[in-house]
């Protein structure tokens, strides 16, 4: 083959691997550099909140069995939760626990109200912190690898109790700021994340963001709000929201 023909065919085999990788590449950067929520106004960014919240409130990112982003109705606490902390927490983590929890009081008037408590017995929630190698032990449904995750039981839709897990080892202190809201607002009902938002706590891709955003609260809030019942489907859930968002 002669020299000029070759030196196409390379040039020609360089610009198709180089599409090729651009194709593939493209919608991992999209995905892992979603925007931030921003809005035009108050209703515009509750209309926002509430299609994200279709997501996080009614599929799980695990259920019980193992299903990933099984269906599910709408679940929430009704009555106050009790936080027992065991293991191997750092100062700095039982601080931002109880920062977290002043803030939910402050943003969420509709949640029930949430103490920390001194023993196992009282608690309806136990927050474990420790070794990756050990989560398991503590949190039902534990899926191996994770460094932060929870898992709740109900009946009748309402959330009875539930169990976060908190790993130590492999966690930096900012990474466990994060965790620990992000567990605790998926403990709350928020039971999957969503790839809408980078800086939600409840992005699925990998942050530390150290607090909630706008988008959080109105969710948590629209999880919570009166109008809503454990056990609602989702269709049910949506139109009531989007009736008062429009009103």
């Amino acid at each position: 083959m002669p020299y000029c023909i070759r030196k196409h065919l390379v040039k020609l085999l360089s610009l198709i691997l180089a599409l090729t990788f651009f194709l593939c590449i493209v919608p991992m950067l999209t995905s892992a550099n979603a925007p931030v929520f921003s809005y035009k106004d108050a209703q515009d960014a509750r209309l926002r909140a509430l299609d994200c919240m279709m997501t996080c409130a009614f599929t799980q990112e695990w259920d019980s069995k193992g299903v990933a982003n099984a269906a599910n109705p709408l679940r929430r606490w009704e009555k106050p939760m009790k936080i027992f902390v065991t293991g191997s927490p750092s100062k700095d983590d039982l601080n931002q626990l109880n920062a977290f929890i002043m803030e939910v009081a402050t943003h969420c008037p509709n949640v029930p109200n949430i103490r920390i408590v001194q023993s196992e017995r009282e608690a309806n929630i136990v927050v474990y912190y420790g070794p990756l190698s050990t989560l398991g032990q503590y949190v039902d449904y534990y899926h191996e690898g994770n460094w932060g995750s929870f898992s709740f039981h109900y009946t009748n839709d309402v959330i009875t109790d539930g169990k976060v897990g908190i790993a130590t080892d492999v966690n930096t202190t900012a990474s466990k700021r994060h965790l620990i809201r992000e567990e605790l607002v998926g403990l709350f009902g928020l039971s999957n994340d969503h790839y809408d938002y980078s800086d939600s706590i409840l992005y699925q891709n990998w942050t530390t963001v150290p607090t909630l955003s706008d988008v959080d609260w109105l969710m948590i809030n629209m999880l919570y709000d009166r109008d809503l019942k454990c056990g609602m489907s989702a269709s049910d859930a949506y139109r009531i929201l989007r009736e008062k968002i429009l009103k």
